[in-house]
């Protein structure tokens, strides 16, 4: 049995709603159905009333429930236990995959500058993945992006944040011979350019959404690839097999080298922030001197 399972039965049995329940947990409303059920299966019997208006427990529900949040509540004990009284000499940091190649390196030789050496796990994964790992207690710190469009979840009573940094999202793409862009923006409706893009998954996608319906300019695209991994649009843009938008951190290196060009100007690049959460009760004292460095 996954102990997660009993962690959303708990929230479902507080909520009463199994769409407001998901939220909290971060899933999909489907995933945290399958999830229940498969709580119900290990179990062997029913525990949600699903034809009440609320929704209510079983006779059996309402037998697991208190063990389930002795179950939850004994775990996270222990946990914060252990972590309080070992392995204090590590900082947990949960973030994307591009962001722990272009902003966490800096981060971690800056804070070791000022702290002193420490050891640093990076849990890599979405957005919802690094909120879950830091809501639960799995993560000290949560660096992401920052953007209108992202909806944060964190309770402000519980977590708190500060900006990083800003970086943009930019057109780029392989230079022809003469240096100027194989693919140059806005492109025609006879010809679109080739896209590649964001999978909808990505924090990024939803910052490419917004900046693409507020362009200025009228552009005209044809998706050709999609990723849930900025590094792979990278790579392909530099075969030239389209424009991509990418992080300017990332591409940086290779726009100086002439390696990629801009395909566009100022007017499409879109603009970010990059954001540190924290819970506001920090787990120890190393991880407080990290936030206060900053």
């Amino acid at each position: 049995m996954d102990h997660k399972w009993l962690e959303d039965f708990v929230v479902l049995a507080r909520e009463r709603s199994f769409s407001r329940a998901a939220v909290l947990r971060h899933v999909t409303q489907p995933q945290f159905s399958r999830r229940i059920r498969s709580l119900e299966m290990w179990v062997g019997a029913d525990l949600i009333n699903r034809s009440g208006v609320p929704m209510g427990l079983t006779e059996a529900g309402d037998e697991l429930l208190p063990v389930a949040r002795r179950a939850v509540a004994s775990l996270s004990d222990v946990r914060a236990r252990i972590r309080q009284t070992g392995g204090d000499d590590w900082v947990t940091l949960a973030t994307g995959r591009t962001l722990s190649r272009t902003t966490v390196p800096a981060w971690s030789r800056d804070v070791r500058r000022a702290v002193g050496e420490f050891r640093l796990r990076m849990l890599t994964g979405s957005v919802h993945d690094g909120v879950q790992a830091l809501e639960q207690g799995g993560a000290d710190f949560l660096l992401s992006y920052s953007h209108p469009r992202l909806v944060m979840t964190l309770d402000e009573r519980q977590f708190e944040s500060r900006a990083m940094g800003q970086d943009e999202l930019v057109p780029v793409c392989a230079p022809r011979p003469d240096g100027k862009p194989l693919f140059a923006l806005p492109g025609t409706a006879r010809k679109p350019l080739p896209l590649l893009g964001f999978a909808p998954s990505l924090a990024l996608a939803q910052i490419f959404q917004d900046g693409l319906s507020r362009n200025p300019r009228e552009l005209h695209l044809h998706g050709v690839c999609e990723s849930d991994f900025a590094e792979s649009l990278h790579e392909q843009a530099l075969q030239g097999a389209g424009v991509a938008w990418l992080p300017q951190a990332l591409v940086a290196a290779d726009l100086k080298a002439g390696r990629l060009v801009l395909a566009g100007g100022a007017g499409d690049a879109i603009r970010f922030e990059i954001r540190l959460h924290r819970p506001r009760a920090a787990r120890n004292a190393l991880v407080q001197k990290v936030w206060e460095v900053l």
